[in-house]
């Protein structure tokens, strides 16, 4: 090799090394940055200090509870004095692996809580609603059983036991959590295949949908980040779908054009371009807007309008603007069902912010100028992505589980067909777990059947009230819990009673446990009135 060849393969060489640098600090940078987005600040998380900055410490205090007894300290939740003493249940935490500096976990269910999640899902399968409290009494700190209690108060409208159930849930959840669960670094992660973690998933989306309602914007975004950072290549609860929304709310109109400029997606259920979607795409023009970039802000309008021509009419429409610009350009061409859903969700969620006259104002006017332009040209109606027809797995289970009910409207056939539970909404065809619930019935059935006999005896006490019928609650109670043991509660799987054999002890069983139910009840009554105290129910 000549002194000249030895000179150009050593200036390569150098080259590509240099290149290689440049490259590995790109990356090295950007992912920094993406980090940064999904950082979350501690303090902000604290929904009782963001209603003090609103409403003052004073009224605040006042609507607050006496002091009590001292409970543990949580970030995810401000614990009640009147909740009950928390004692570890079974719920843990594992860290599985740490890849590229970002940490995966998975919460953990021993033998104890194993038990309970039985007993749960045995319960919520016969819908026995007595059932359902017992266990809730017996495992104050069972989180699906936290969660199916919520909704039953917030569909009865007790929306403050409501919050407090979701509250709760996530104070054990954090009790759990490994020491290196650091989720305010935004470099940990869970598997929302794994079906223990999924409570944590929903717990949070629930607590920012009560975070909203009660106008906690800041609190609401910052745990829609969090929401968003445990499983951001996946979304399966399409956090990032609402998180321009919130932050608007929140007037953190930077982090929605850093977060536009900087964060791309895999391509799959999403554009790899946020700017591609129509709530950021949307979004980003309000927030330059607030921050009085009015040249950038009217151009990033007309650009969202032309690519989602929709959310102009029917933002109108929602405001009561009807009339003010001309439709017709803005209807030509139909989009796919999954571009409607988005398009749509963008006019919920945000309508309220253009009610400002300044706002409502631009938009309008930015509306007109490109009225012509439409009429040239009609915009490529889909999701610029991988799943573009039809709406992908995660953004379904988002509209499913949101507070907008308008939506169900744009559901494919994969919501309105599947039975479902809200503890669990549309779980993951490759969902997985760390044991396996029906090797845990089967291993031990005595002791499965003699938890469910407890609950059908506990149960006969909510029943037992004079003047009712008895009878007929007794039967009913009976033969739900037939239906979950296939035979009658007490008897031994290999006991094997004919048709009328089995009627014949129903029968018995029914008017023996209701006479020592009765019993227990006047004795009670006697002891009571001997005390000198009134009888409990007169």
């Amino acid at each position: 090799m000549s002194m000249e060849e030895l000179d150009k393969a050593l200036n390569e060489l150098q080259n590509d090394s240099t290149s290689e640098v440049d490259n590995h600090k790109s990356l090295e940078m950007d992912s920094r940055e993406r980090r940064s987005l999904l950082s979350i600040s501690y303090r902000h998380l604290d929904a009782e200090q963001e209603m003090k900055r609103m409403f003052g410490s004073r009224v605040v205090n006042s609507e607050s509870r006496a002091a009590g007894r001292v409970i543990k300290r949580s970030k995810l939740s401000t614990p009640k004095v009147d909740w009950p003493p928390y004692k570890k249940q079974g719920l843990s935490m594992e860290l599985l692996e740490t890849v590229n500096g970002v940490s995966y976990f998975a919460f953990k269910h021993d033998e104890e809580y194993q038990d309970a999640q039985l007993e749960f899902l045995s319960t919520v399968a016969v819908h026995d609603a007595n059932a359902l409290m017992a266990l809730f009494h017996r495992h104050p700190y069972h989180i699906d059983c936290l969660l199916q209690v919520s909704e039953i108060a917030k569909h009865s409208g007790d929306w403050t036991n409501a919050g407090e159930c979701v509250e709760r849930a996530l104070y054990a959840c954090e009790r759990a959590f490994h020491h290196h669960f650091t989720f305010g670094s935004g470099t940990v992660r869970l598997s929302y295949k794994r079906s223990e973690n999924r409570s944590f998933f929903l717990a949070i989306l629930r607590h920012i949908q009560f975070l909203a309602r009660r106008g906690c914007w800041r609190t609401a975004f910052e745990f829609n980040k969090l929401l968003f950072s445990l499983d951001p290549e996946v979304d399966p609860l399409g956090a990032l779908l609402s998180m321009d929304a919130y932050a608007l709310s929140a007037r953190e109109y930077d982090f929605v054009i850093h977060m536009s400029n900087i964060w791309k997606t895999g391509g799959s259920i999403y554009p790899v371009d946020l700017m591609s979607m129509p709530n950021f795409a949307y979004s980003t023009a309000y927030a330059q807007f607030k921050l009085s970039l009015m040249d950038e802000a009217s151009e990033t309008l007309k650009k969202a309008m032309c690519k989602f021509p929709l959310v102009v009419p029917r933002l109108l429409e929602k405001l009561g603007e009807t009339g003010a610009i001309n439709d017709q350009p803005f209807l030509q061409g139909a989009p796919t069902p999954y571009l409607e859903l988005l398009e749509s969700e963008v006019v919920e969620r945000t309508h309220e912010l253009y009610k400002e006259p300044e706002v409502l104002r631009w938009f309008k006017e930015t509306a007109r100028s490109i009225s012509d332009q439409l009429k040239l040209h009609t915009p490529p109606r889909k999701v610029d992505c991988a799943e573009h027809t039809s709406a992908p797995l995660s953004v379904v289970r988002h509209a499913v589980v949101s507070d907008i009910q308008s939506l169900f409207a744009y559901l494919p056939s994969i919501a309105a067909g599947s039975s479902f539970h809200m503890y669990d909404p549309l779980p993951p065809p490759d969902s997985e777990s760390g044991y396996d619930l029906d090797d845990r019935m089967r291993s031990n059935p005595r002791r499965t059947h003699h938890r469910l006999l407890n609950n059908f005896l506990e149960n006969i006490g909510a029943i037992a009230q004079p003047g009712d019928n008895h009878a007929a609650a007794m039967r009913q109670l009976i033969e739900e819990q037939m239906h979950v043991l296939g035979r009658i509660p007490g008897a031994f799987p290999e006991e094997e009673e004919e048709e009328e054999g089995e009627r014949e002890l129903l029968d018995q069983l029914v008017e023996q446990q209701l006479q020592e139910a009765l019993l227990a009840d006047h004795e009670q009554r006697q002891d009571g009135q001997g005390q000198g105290h009134p009888p409990a129910h007169p």
